[in-house]
């Protein structure tokens, strides 16, 4: 009696992998937004480590600070920056206010960029619904904090609408949003676009 050689035939060969070929198809794309949102919530993350560095700089140097959102980068970036304090205007004449720039920025830590694909935007993603306690969703682009660490208005008064924000977004439409509030809490939100709501990370 004959004996037949074991193997597969081409015919099971071609199955197996048009079953492996259909996977991965709706693997990769999944993979893909994986990726992506998490360099937008690693960005983002990052923004509120550095709000929250800037704010202890200001208290351990007594001497006001702000944090600077750049748009005209690519990528965008975001820089901390000693501002003025008490330094007299005839020492330098930019230092006007206390929230004023130094003729010559003082900029420490250095330029920070977003991933590529991750920018920032103002407008708020989730439309009237805002993050946080927030009472209004308009984002800013610079964030400024006392000697005693506390967020402030250019002028030093304390900040309106519950506190401030900045969104980080990419071309995947994922959204997340860096909160501080007037109190001095920094958190970070993400729009979840199915319950159409901000939720805390």
């Amino acid at each position: 009696m004959a004996q037949r050689n074991s193997g597969f035939s081409m015919l099971e060969l071609l199955v197996v992998i048009l079953v492996l070929g259909i996977i991965v198809a709706m693997a990769v794309p999944q993979a893909l937004v994986a990726v992506k949102a998490y360099r937008l919530h690693s960005d983002a993350g990052a923004v509120a480590a550095q709000m929250n560095v800037t704010r202890f700089r200001a208290t351990s140097q007594n001497a006001p600070y702000r944090l600077n959102i750049v748009v005209s980068t690519t990528p965008h970036s975001y820089t901390m920056e000693r501002l003025c304090g008490n330094t007299p205007s005839t020492v330098d004449s930019n230092c006007t206010s206390p929230y004023a720039a130094f003729t010559v920025p003082q900029l420490e830590a250095g330029m920070q960029y977003l991933s590529t694909g991750d920018y920032f935007i103002t407008a708020n993603p989730g439309g009237t619904t805002n993050p946080g306690s927030l009472t209004s969703g308009a984002g800013a682009t610079v964030f400024y904090f006392n000697t005693r660490g506390m967020p402030v208005t250019s002028a030093g008064a304390p900040l309106p609408n519950g506190g401030s924000v900045i969104y980080v977004t990419n071309r995947a439409n994922l959204n997340d949003g860096v909160v501080l509030t007037m109190g001095g809490r920094i958190s970070v939100y993400q729009w979840n676009p199915t319950s159409s709501a901000w939720m805390s990370r």
